[in-house]
């Protein structure tokens, strides 16, 4: 019986790879290595090789395009997942590997589902998240007592950040980075800028964990909220 694995390879330091995650690469017949481009280098793969010994298995490269409005589970079905369902018939396991978690806005999850629908077996594993790490580091809390915590990503429009602002305690914004021109005055016009840290470029060399500033935008940008304060 073959097995799809959507594997999180954490947000970056190889230390983070689950023992788990490192023995599922290292058994399995097929690494799906997701791309945004043919020629696009993969960072999770950069990551996963320097834990998991994968050099037996097929590397499969999938570009991915990142489009802001897009149905991605109709998309998948137009057969670009052709290659990974056809080594699935072939009683191949298969893993692919995504960044953080697969359970937050993860492409690997789209891809888990499409192929479970269509009669594969599936299986996550989990992995540390962008902003878990970022907390860590940072030696913060996610929320405390009866706090509640909300994520959502900055290509929401403004009113609906504004209103997650507004009425949750502490709040985690991913994907802020082309954001940031207007979301830093609103954040300073709810007198939050305080109360916020950047979390940019997370275990990569130019890491930055502080201040909010507009200077470092990139797609690994992340802002979180803590309404009763950082301290």
């Amino acid at each position: 019986m073959s097995i799809f694995y959507a594997v999180g390879v954490g947000s970056g330091n190889p230390l983070e790879i689950t023992l788990q995650a490192k023995q599922i690469l290292e058994q399995v017949d097929v690494i799906v290595i997701p791309v945004t481009q043919e020629q696009a280098s993969s960072i999770a793969f950069a990551i996963a090789e320097q834990v998991a010994d994968m050099r037996n298995a097929e590397k499969l490269k999938i570009v991915f395009p990142m489009r802001k409005h897009i149905n991605y589970k109709n998309y998948l079905k137009s057969g670009i997942l052709l290659p990974i369902t056809e080594r699935l018939a072939m009683g191949k396991n298969i893993a692919m590997i995504t960044l953080g978690d697969v359970s937050v806005y993860s492409t690997a999850n789209y891809v888990r589902q499409v192929i479970s629908e269509q009669g594969y077996h599936t299986q996550v594993i989990a992995g540390i998240s962008s902003f878990s790490s970022g907390v860590a580091k940072a030696q913060l809390s996610l929320c405390e007592n009866q706090e509640n915590l909300l994520i959502l990503p900055a290509v929401n429009s403004p009113e609906v950040i504004k209103n997650a602002l507004l009425q949750a305690d502490n709040i985690i914004i991913m994907k802020a980075g082309n954001a940031l021109a207007w979301l830093l005055p609103m954040l300073k016009e709810l007198n939050l800028f305080d109360k916020t840290i950047m979390f940019y470029h997370l275990n990569m060399p130019d890491e930055y964990i502080g201040v909010p500033v507009i200077e470092k935008q990139s797609y690994f940008t992340i802002l979180f909220i803590k309404k009763k304060g950082l301290c």
